[in-house]
C-alpha cells in the first residue's frame, strides 16, 4: 500500500469513526423529546419574557406531543433562572427563555454564579424587536415632547423605570445621549413596572413595545418613542428616539432560547428547526408582529456568533455609561 494510498485508508477509517460516533446523538435529537420538557421564564409572570413563552411553547408542546412546563423564577436580572438552566443537563429537557439582558448581565454583576458562554448553548431567538420609552399619562406624560421638556426644566426630579439589565442600559444611554439629569429605578419585571407606571407613581420607563401593546391600546399608558432607525409598522404614529431629538440609540432586543452547555449540536438544530416552524404559522406570525417585533429563527452557529458580538459591545456601553458591575 503507498503512503498516499495507506494516509487515504487511515482518514477514511477516522471518517467512519466520527460519523458512527454521531449517528447516536442524531438519533436521539430525532426522538426528542420522550418526557416532559421544562421552559425556565427568569421573570415574574406577566412580562414581555413570560408572554413570548405563553406564545410559543404550547405550540411546541403540540408538536413534540409531549408536556411542556413553564416555570417562572424571577429574579436578579434573570439571572438566578439562567443559574438552574446552566447547571442542568445538556439534554434538551430543560431549556431558558432569555431577553438580551443575557449579554449585559456580565457587565453589571459582579460575580454571576455561571459562565455566560460556556454555560450555555445558544439555540436561537424567538421573538425580536426594539425597546420602547413608555409615559404615564397619569403623571402627565402621554407624549415625548412633555418628558422632555419637564425633564430638562427640572434636572434630577425625574426617574426612569427599568426591567432587567437591556432596558437599564438602554436607559443609561438615553440619559448620556440625552444629557437629561435623570436617575434609575430597577424592578424586578415589567409587570410591576408596569403597574407603578398605571399608577403614576414614576413618569417613564423603558420596556419592549410587545410588554406595553396592550396597555398602550387602552390609554393606561403611552409609548413615548422607540429605539430603531424607523418607525414601527405596528406603532406608525410613535416617533424614534433620533426623530424626538435623541440620536445614538439604534438599539434592538430578543428574547431567545438556549440550553445548558454543551447541548449536541444536532440537538440544538432539531429545536431550533421547530421553533422555526411554530414561528411560520399564520396565526403565531400575525400575533407577533402585532405587538410590533418580529420572529426570530437564527441558526444556533449564527446566533452563538451574534452573543459573543454583543458582549462586546454591551462591554464598551457599560465602559462609556460608567457602570460599575455591583
Amino acid at each position: 500500500m503507498t503512503g498516499m494510498k495507506r494516509r487515504g485508508f487511515v482518514a477514511g477509517a477516522s471518517g467512519f469513526g466520527l460519523a458512527a460516533g454521531l449517528a447516536p446523538a442524531i438519533a436521539r435529537a430525532q426522538e426528542f423529546p420522550t418526557k416532559q420538557v421544562r421552559v425556565v421564564v427568569p421573570y415574574p409572570a406577566g412580562g414581555g419574557t413570560d408572554l413570548v413563552a405563553r406564545l410559543i411553547v404550547p405550540r411546541l408542546a403540540d408538536r413534540w406531543k409531549q408536556t411542556v412546563i413553564i416555570d417562572n423564577k424571577g429574579g436578579a436580572s434573570g439571572i438566578l433562572g439562567s443559574e438552574i438552566v446552566a447547571k442542568s443537563a445538556p439534554d434538551g429537557y430543560t431549556l431558558l427563555i432569555m431577553t438580551s439582558a443575557h449579554t449585559i448581565n456580565p457587565f453589571t454583576t459582579k460575580t454571576l454564579p455561571y459562565d455566560t458562554e460556556r454555560d450555555f448553548t445558544p439555540i436561537t431567538p424567538l421573538v425580536e424587536g426594539t425597546i420602547a420609552l413608555v409615559g404615564s399619562p397619569k403623571a402627565g406624560f402621554d407624549t415625548m415632547d412633555k418628558f422632555m421638556t419637564a425633564a430638562r426644566a427640572n434636572p434630577g426630579k425625574y426617574t426612569f423605570g427599568s426591567t432587567e439589565n437591556t432596558t437599564r442600559m438602554v436607559g443609561e444611554l438615553f440619559r448620556l445621549r440625552s444629557g437629561l439629569k435623570i436617575e434609575n429605578v430597577a424592578y424586578k419585571g415589567a409587570a410591576p413596572m408596569m403597574q407603578e407606571l398605571a399608577g403614576g407613581h414614576i413618569p417613564v420607563g423603558f420596556t419592549s413595545p410587545l410588554t406595553a401593546m396592550s396597555q398602550h391600546r387602552a390609554g393606561t399608558l403611552r409609548i413615548l418613542a422607540v429605539t430603531s432607525g424607523k418607525r414601527l409598522a405596528a406603532l406608525p404614529d410613535i416617533p424614534t428616539m433620533a426623530e424626538a431629538g435623541v440620536k445614538g440609540i439604534d438599539q434592538w432586543a430578543w428574547f431567545s432560547l438556549f440550553g445548558p452547555g454543551g447541548l449536541p449540536p444536532a440537538l440544538a438544530q432539531r429545536i431550533r428547526d421547530d421553533v422555526v416552524a411554530v414561528l411560520a404559522e399564520p396565526e403565531t406570525l400575525a400575533k407577533i408582529r402585532d405587538l410590533a417585533s418580529e420572529p426570530g429563527g437564527e441558526p444556533p452557529a449564527k446566533f452563538a456568533e451574534r452573543v459573543k458580538s454583543e458582549l462586546a459591545t454591551w462591554r464598551e456601553i457599560a465602559k462609556e455609561a460608567g457602570i460599575q458591575p455591583e
